[in-house]
């Protein structure tokens, strides 16, 4: 099916890239904690900006998520009993599952908590670790698609270096 491919490189890429621009925010929340706090300064504004990226980029990566995760399950050429045998589509599926909850459960948080999620430490850092983890994640689900369609990924060589094992 030609139309799996857009969806999981789209999701993959802003999924991605929030986690990017939630290091980044983590980062400046912990550098200039007071500069953030300043209503009106550039910093402050930057900071929200990211904050608004992150977000909204969770809820179009989660939607893209899940139409990859329909998508893939519609591919004729490999139907889903077929996916199941190979170790390494179940491996990715299982942590495609754990995606969702993740992407899930920070929508839920930031919903709830709005921009106050970033106003303490016992929620901002969880908030970003997650998102990090979160994206990371996507990263090495993209290698595992690219490992299963064409037997090796660009992330191959360096999840060999940190050791990862595949299954």
């Amino acid at each position: 099916m030609a139309i799996h491919p857009v969806f999981v490189h789209f999701h993959t890429g802003i999924l991605t890239a929030a986690a990017a621009v939630a290091l980044v925010n983590l980062i400046l929340r912990v550098l200039f904690r007071d500069n953030i706090n300043t209503p009106g300064t550039r910093l402050a504004r930057l900071f929200h900006q990211f904050d608004g990226f992150i977000y909204i980029g969770s809820i179009i990566g989660f939607l893209g998520l899940i139409a990859g995760m329909v998508t893939g399950f519609m591919e004729p050429e490999y139907p889903v009993s077929t996916l199941v045998q190979m170790p390494i589509m179940r491996f990715k599926i299982l942590w495609s599952v754990v995606s969702v909850e993740i992407y899930l459960y920070l929508m839920i948080v930031r919903a709830k908590l709005g921009d106050g999620v970033w106003v303490k430490a016992s929620s901002y850092f969880p908030y970003a670790i997650l998102v990090i983890f979160g994206g990371v994640l996507m990263m090495i689900m993209g290698a595992l698609g690219g490992i299963a369609v064409y037997e090796t990924s660009i992330l191959s060589p360096i999840l060999d270096w940190i050791g990862i094992p595949w299954p």
